[in-house]
């Protein structure tokens, strides 16, 4: 039967589906059959036994590739950002702006956007005013290390037409 995600709970390891039938189906990890953890909003195939959903299996691209076209401008102009200070100002306006009627799953890449440049700004600061110790120099090559592979990760992923898989994270 296929469905959607209503929503995965990582500290109980429990969430929901809506089925297409119109019931929903309560789920464990355990029977989660895709790479990475559930995700709202994901389209999924899955065996129903009674209420509970067992063998998930998410089904291919979450969203149209033209869709997500706006979202890899924003990691491209992200990463011209390390030689050209302002496009990632520009990127991050365009992530506001398109992330508000966006499908779900691509609405995790503009969150990611959103936050690469708000915790980038921050680490940045740090980096430049530490500058003046040696640490700060190494924390700013750290940065564009960090920058480069969130957006990297995250063209890929808008490639296979799947959504963020962590779009909270401070890290990668």
């Amino acid at each position: 039967m296929k469905g959607n995600i209503l929503g995965f709970d990582p500290d109980s390891n429990t969430g929901a589906i809506s089925g297409h039938d119109g019931r929903r189906y309560g789920f464990v990890r355990l029977d989660w059959r895709g790479p990475g953890a559930p995700t709202r909003g994901a389209l999924v195939d899955f065996v129903a036994e009674n209420d509970r959903a067992t063998q998930i299996y998410p089904l291919g691209q979450e969203f149209d590739l033209q869709d997500g076209s706006t979202a890899n401008s924003i990691y491209i102009l992200y990463l011209v950002g390390l030689m050209v200070p302002l496009t990632p100002v520009v990127g991050l306006i365009m992530a506001y702006v398109h992330a508000a009627e966006a499908p779900e799953a691509l609405r995790t890449h503009y969150r990611f956007q959103i936050r690469t440049f708000w915790i980038g700004l921050l680490y940045g600061v740090i980096g430049l005013v530490t500058a003046i110790l040696i640490i700060g120099i190494f924390w700013l090559g750290f940065v564009a290390v960090w920058w480069i592979v969130r957006c990297v990760k995250g063209m890929q992923a808008l490639s296979a037409g799947r959504p963020c898989e962590r779009p909270e994270t401070w890290l990668w």
